[in-house]
């Protein structure tokens, strides 16, 4: 389906004192045209898609977070100086010991280190938990970008449905347009009736509104791609990817069993039970004594003067200290605790379940739709055979006379209706398609290859 401008219908003759111009919606902004195909789509998606930014952004937040020093597994050390400068002029106090001016000077340094080691496997399982979180994001981002692969192939296929039901009403109207240059002919030999060229300038006019509405749809659908894509509302493409029918090549069991192993939304539920396992091992560990090591190391250096007598001075102290913790009553804290994790373990583990549930029954239903709809494409192409073949026939026993205008039309809009039908049949088909491989995992199997 290539993309082009859309022309002006030429003025048609409407009878002796009127014509009529049709002006059609243009889809395509005033600079040059760009070709599309819709792998391209895919890919401007992915790249200009916030969602997606903000998604890998907070991916990337996880995984800094994931450190053993972040689970409290390190230790921490600290440092600190400080100086003092002191003056104290005692000369004239009767009172003092020492009659002078009594000067000062210190300076001392220090280094701390405090480091737990041992809290009842507490900082193990904290780093567990951060491996699922960052696990959990990158989840999170794997699934906004299905969600925008499966947008993105579903509006393209939208607009080259929407302009091939353009191209429908066109060809229609070519058809119109020749049968009333034709009727006209007839008209002026008094060999047809007024009526009968009243009928196909009608239709002329039908499907010409129509198109007027169906190129507002087709432009919509540009707009709606362009959003997607993140570009300029007006951006005009050339369309290569041809309007193609799915692979008929499924099978539904390997499409539930690779999506009960592979399915985002699946993973994502899994990994949140395992959070919440880890919960109840974290809370557990509040139960456990912990031993915490302090060492202190200090360093002063001194001088005194008091008047002819000055002395310098030096002190250094190293401490270490082993303290164990362990708490016998906090109130039921600790035990509380343990019992809401455990609580929460068993929600999320339903909630793993339901997710199956509902990849299972989404699964048959766009698998149902499938199917129906693949059915209806084949039996809508056949129709839209025969109605071809007999809108021949038709323009055959026109000419002959075997059949009038009302005839002519019906086996027109058939066709019409035939050509419509097989659009959208074909639509919901590629709908159904795009949503089966995104249940499936296929997407997500790509990105972990990657």
């Amino acid at each position: 389906m290539k993309s082009r401008r859309l022309n002006q219908i030429p003025v048609f003759r409407c009878g002796s004192h009127v014509a009529f111009m049709l002006a059609l919606l243009a889809v395509t902004g005033a600079h040059a045209q760009e070709s599309l195909s819709i792998e391209d789509a895919v890919a401007r998606a992915l790249q200009n898609n916030l969602g997606i930014r903000m998604a890998q952004q907070q991916a990337e937040i996880s995984e800094v977070g994931n450190t053993w020093g972040a689970a409290g597994a390190l230790p921490q050390i600290g440092l600190s100086a400080s100086a003092a400068d002191a003056v104290s002029d005692q000369s004239e106090n009767p009172t003092s010991f020492i009659q002078e001016r009594l000067e000062s000077q210190s300076v001392n340094t220090g280094a701390q280190l405090s480091w737990v080691l041992f809290d009842g496997m507490g900082m193990f399982a904290n780093k567990r938990a951060l491996e699922q979180l960052e696990r959990q994001s990158e989840g999170q981002s794997t699934l906004v970008i299905e969600q925008t692969i499966s947008a993105t192939l579903q509006a393209y296929n939208g607009v080259l449905v929407q302009r091939a039901l353009s191209d429908v009403l066109t060809s229609a109207i070519e058809v119109s347009r020749e049968r009333l240059d034709w009727m006209d002919a007839r008209t002026q030999t008094g060999a047809a009736s007024t009526f009968d060229r009243l009928q196909f300038e009608n239709a002329l006019l039908s499907d010409s509104l129509s198109l007027l509405q169906q190129r507002a749809n087709e432009y919509q659908a540009v707009l709606g791609l362009n959003r997607l894509m993140g570009e300029d509302a007006d951006h005009a493409w050339e369309f290569i990817s041809p309007l193609t029918p799915p692979s008929v090549g499924r099978d539904f069991n390997q499409l539930v069993e690779r999506a009960m192993g592979n399915a985002t939304a699946i993973e994502n539920a899994l990994i949140s039970k395992e959070l919440a396992e880890i919960g109840v091992q974290q809370a557990q560990a509040r139960l456990s004594p912990s031993l915490l090591l302090t060492a202190n190391q200090g360093d002063q250096q001194s001088r005194f003067n008091a008047g002819e007598l000055s002395a310098d001075g030096r002190t250094k102290s190293l401490a270490a200290n082993l303290t164990l913790n362990f708490n016998l009553f906090n109130g039921g804290a600790s035990r509380r605790a343990i019992q809401q994790a455990k609580i929460q373990r068993a929600m999320a583990e339903n909630q793993a379940e339901d997710e199956r549930r509902e990849v299972d029954r989404l699964l048959h239903d766009a698998w149902s739709r499938w199917t129906t709809f693949r059915g209806a494409y084949a039996i809508s192409e056949r129709l839209t055979e025969n109605s071809r073949r007999a809108i021949q026939i038709a323009e055959e026993r026109l000419a002959s006379g075997a059949i009038n205008s009302l005839d002519f039309r019906e086996t027109q809009t058939q066709l019409l209706n035939a050509e419509q039908q097989q659009l959208q049949s074909l639509n919901a088909w590629q709908s159904a398609d795009i949503e089966l491989r995104r249940l499936s995992g296929e997407w997500a199997m790509d990105l972990k290859e990657e």
